[in-house]
């Protein structure tokens, strides 16, 4: 059973979240973490630091409510779902969302692409660049009114140079939904583009799993990365988006720039990020 680790910060966006992982847990047959983070108190005075105890079996209350609330308010049944929760005192949500996944044994992250107070940070800020492109983990990012929906096509952005080693992450994946697997590769004619691509498809021919597909497309060096992947894409018939960080790649770059804010921050379809060794519970 994989486990999602879910971060919450009670905003609307993020009550959302909670519901796309609810639907993705259920149709996975998945758990789900539900984090809250909570900021470290400042001392501006001369009580002790200790005074400033926060109550956390309260706040994993709170947690519980606010989840089966969001459910209940959908017309769905919280029961169906296996559900706990944690919390944490710290001021970097996004070393506290790492700690979280890895004391926990968690598979994935889902969370949404807007919110308030600490959780902001991580998405509307440079932290989101930090948490994608340093931490090891699987992140899915959901847009703010995106419900789930079963998965049946996904799109993956590659540059194919480290091929093999992604799909066999992906597939594993897609194999859970019986998903056509999409791949877009953007060629700018550049001395490797006719190899990559040759040596793309013969691996795709010989894959025991079938629906994969590669798809060239003309890449605009007039356009960034990030707007060549969103004109190509059609929202109406794409579940998820799929890119994976492989070290120093074209996507480093892509999520360090300001491509971040138009990429992750205004998804029309949501993205997952995979790091180039992803971390599965044993």
């Amino acid at each position: 059973m994989l486990k999602i680790l879910v971060p919450t910060d009670f905003s609307p966006e993020a009550k959302n979240a909670c519901l796309y992982a609810y639907e993705f847990a259920r149709y996975t047959n998945s758990a789900i973490l539900l984090y809250h983070a909570i900021p470290l108190p400042i001392a501006v005075t001369d009580i002790p630091f200790e005074n400033y105890y926060l109550d956390e079996q309260q706040e994993i209350d709170l947690l519980h409510d606010s989840f089966k609330k969001t459910i209940l308010e959908n017309n769905l049944d919280p029961l169906m779902v296996e559900v706990s929760a944690a919390v944490s005192s710290n001021n970097n949500i996004s070393d506290g969302i790492q700690d979280i996944f890895k004391n926990h044994g968690c598979d994935m992250v889902i969370m949404g692409t807007h919110g308030a107070s600490g959780l902001s940070e991580v998405i509307l800020g440079s932290n989101t660049a930090q948490l994608i492109s340093q931490a090891k983990i699987p992140i899915i990012a959901i847009p703010a009114s995106y419900r789930f929906e079963p998965i049946y096509h996904l799109v993956y952005a590659s540059d194919l140079k480290n091929l093999s080693d992604e799909l066999a992450v992906i597939i594993p994946f897609s194999k859970v939904f019986q998903a056509v697997l999409e791949i877009f590769y953007f060629d700018y004619v550049g001395p490797e583009s006719e190899q990559l691509m040759f040596d793309a498809e013969k691996y795709i021919d010989e894959l025991a799993y079938k629906n994969v597909s590669l798809r060239v497309k003309k890449g605009n060096l007039q356009m960034s990365v990030a707007e060549n992947i969103k004109q190509q894409i059609d929202p109406s018939n794409t579940q998820m988006l799929i890119l994976y960080r492989a070290e120093h790649s074209w996507l480093d770059n892509l999520l360090l720039g300001s491509n971040t804010r138009k990429l992750v921050m205004e998804p029309s379809i949501p993205i997952m990020v995979l790091p180039k060794n992803p971390v599965f519970a044993d």
